[in-house]
This record gives C-alpha cells, structure tokens and sequence, in this order.
C-alpha cells in the first residue's frame, strides 16, 4: 500500500483522478492503458480507464455491426477517465485507447458439458 502512495503518477493523472475513479466504479475496476506510439513499442500517452460495465457493454455491442464508429465512440466517451479532449482529437491515440479499453472488456471462460 506505501508503494503505492509513493510510485509517481502518470502525466496528466493526478492521486485525485484515481482516487475518485475508485470510489465511482471500485479500486478493481481502475486501470492505465498505455497508448504506443505509432510502429513502435514506446509508451506515447498513459491514460485512466475503468472497466466497461455490462451496461456500456451491451450498448458498444448493439451497434458493433450497424455502426461501428458509433459503437467505438460509446466505449471510448464511457471508459476513459483522463485525457479525453487529447484521445478524441487523434485518431492514433482513440484507436489504441479503443483498444486497451476493448481488452478490458471481463469475458469469462466457461465449460459446456453434455447432460
């Protein structure tokens, strides 16, 4: 836990920003999606993100096949936390947002067993 207090912050992220994510969506559901730079593997941006709810979820896929962009924005607008203004502006930094965010998606394993 004091490692924590002390491990310094992304650019743009403040104790505040995590703090209250925390609170609102539960310290589990918080995390940093680290956005590359385009053709590499250096970290271009770090922003805030929460896990998807079954609710966006389910609204992200309703439009999947009839409108995708739509689909994209409802992620996107919904689960990132920090650095909005700077992700919609740039089409490099939402589709990698788009897709840190999509592996938060919970999808869960299961066995089907014949009766």
């Amino acid at each position: 836990m004091e490692k924590e207090k002390d491990e310094k912050l992304p650019v743009g992220i403040t104790k505040e920003m995590v703090a209250d994510a925390k609170v609102k969506y539960g310290a589990d559901k918080v995390k940093y999606v680290e956005i590359l730079k385009e053709n590499s593997d250096d970290v271009d941006i770090v922003v805030l993100a929460c896990v998807p709810s079954r609710h966006i979820t389910g609204q992200w896929r309703r439009y999947c096949e009839s409108d995708p962009k739509k689909a994209d924005d409802i992620l996107v607008k919904n689960c990132l936390l920090s650095h909005k203004e700077e992700v919609l502006a740039n089409d490099y930094l939402f589709s990698g947002a788009l897709n840190g965010i999509a592996e938060l998606i919970p999808m869960r394993k299961a066995v089907v067993k014949n009766c």
